[in-house]
């Protein structure tokens, strides 16, 4: 029974000794961390908030973040070379109320734990200055993104396949590299601030740029010109395509020099002139104001716009002056001829003989202007005037006045001459008009319209 007391007594004050060890135990961790405890990776056990806090602001002092790339580091600084600033206060003081003193077990708050987030105050500026410069030095050996475009290749348009470079974009990398540590992490790949193509091969504006630009290569085209068609072949419209910058357009220049081939070519003003006569066969002529030339400006201006629309097409020529013909016919068969060594008129509708009379023409020192002209005008109860030989002016009334060239000589109606034809015209010739008989004028007045030819030869 004695012995039995003295084991009571014996467990008794063990347990008593042992509650006073927990006891004191418990207090001491009131105000510091449990064995074993860790934020994110740093060991605070049995520290303070204060003494933690401090542990923790060292450590991440001297921890060194890195821009890498393919497992290399390219540029690294540590948080006080970036100017971080950390304090875990806050974090540590709810870790240090959430934990038990009382209990037996570690607290342990894991990296990946939303508590263990420190108020980071970030220098933005040294952060900035650091990506910056290990941008630039990065850049200087790095290679340069291209963008997918539209090239000529083997007379046609292909596009070209974007380039993926290397080289950096320095804000980029900073709002990589600032939210990196905003979050905790030490490294940030290089990679997520590559320059990247802002047009790709597969971009619909480019793919449709493309379409169009093949229908414009592709397209056929031709101009009417008299009793032909000129095909423009293909390749000369794909040559005259250009595309610049994103933009199509078609050369003005390149058109403009094959319209003027085409002037060239074809039109009869400023030729000389093979016209088979009433009276003395085939005359040649190298005069005058009639004939017909292309209206380049005008021509230009319609086979662009034809081009644009990107349709195949056929154009009607765009001439200016006098004397085209559908029928590709130079002259045609309707005009007056005026023979002057016969001193004979005649005039001709559709290839019949209408009109003739005797005329009078200039005399020889003021002789009518050989050439092929045209009816410019018509007007009636016209004055005519200007210089005799002698020096005097000369005002002279008329009926009927169809002026050919632009230098005052035309045809009209004469009453003041007494008789035409034969050599009457060396003596009292006019000063390069064609006389007509005031009858025989007032029919051709009526007959003859603008435009139609005269040929004096």
């Amino acid at each position: 029974m004695k012995k039995k007391n003295i084991f009571i007594g014996i467990a008794a004050a063990l347990v008593v000794v042992l509650a006073g060890a927990y006891a004191a135990r418990s207090l001491h961790y009131q105000e510091r961390f449990l064995p074993e405890t860790k934020v994110l990776g740093v060991d605070i056990a049995g520290k303070n908030v204060a003494q933690a806090n401090k542990a923790l602001t060292t450590h991440f002092a001297k921890t060194t973040y890195r821009i890498t790339e393919n497992n290399k580091t390219l540029a690294s600084a540590t948080g006080s070379e970036l100017g971080l600033k950390r304090d875990f206060t806050s974090t540590l003081t709810k870790l240090l109320d959430r934990q038990n003193p009382w209990g037996l077990t570690a607290v342990v708050l894991a990296g990946s734990d939303a508590d263990g987030a420190a108020a980071i105050q970030a220098d933005d500026a040294t952060i900035s200055d650091f990506v910056k410069t290990a941008t630039t030095k990065l850049n200087a050996t790095r290679s340069t993104t291209q963008d997918a475009e539209i090239v000529a290749k083997d007379d046609q348009y292909v596009i070209k396949k974007e380039v993926q470079g290397t080289k950096l974009n320095a804000e980029k990398l900073t709002a990589a590299f600032s939210k990196a540590i905003a979050n905790d992490k030490k490294t940030v790949s290089a990679t997520v601030a590559y320059e990247k193509p802002a047009v790709t091969s597969t971009s619909t504006s480019l793919t449709s740029e493309l379409k169009k630009l093949t229908d414009l290569t592709n397209i056929t085209g031709a101009i009417k010109i008299q009793n032909q068609t000129v095909t423009i072949p293909t390749a000369t419209i794909r040559s005259w395509v250009t595309y610049q910058n994103g933009q199509i357009d078609v050369s003005q220049d390149k058109v403009a020099a094959y319209v003027a081939t085409l002037a060239t070519q074809y039109g009869t003003y400023g030729k000389t002139w093979t016209f088979k006569s009433t009276k003395r066969g085939t005359v040649t002529l190298a005069n005058g104001t009639y004939g017909w030339s292309i209206a380049q400006n005008t021509q230009t201006a319609n086979l662009i716009a034809a081009v644009k629309a990107a349709k195949d097409f056929t154009l009607d020529v765009a001439t200016q002056g006098s004397g085209y013909h559908a029928d590709g016919s130079a002259i045609g068969n309707t005009y007056v001829e005026v023979d002057l060594k016969n001193q004979h008129e005649y005039y001709y509708k559709d290839g019949k003989l209408l009109l003739q009379s005797d005329i009078v023409s200039g005399k020889p020192k003021q002789a009518t202007p050989t050439g092929v002209w045209f009816v410019w005008s018509k007007q009636r109860n016209a004055t005519l005037r200007g210089t005799n030989d002698d020096g005097t002016k000369y005002a002279s009334p008329v009926d009927y006045w169809m002026p050919i060239d632009y230098t005052g000589v035309g045809l009209h109606d004469s009453p003041w001459q007494p008789k035409y034809g034969g050599d009457w015209y060396k003596e009292h010739g006019s000063h390069g008009c064609v006389n007509n008989p005031p009858s025989f004028m007032k029919k051709l007045y009526a007959a003859v319209s603008l435009g139609t030819p005269v040929i004096v030869y």
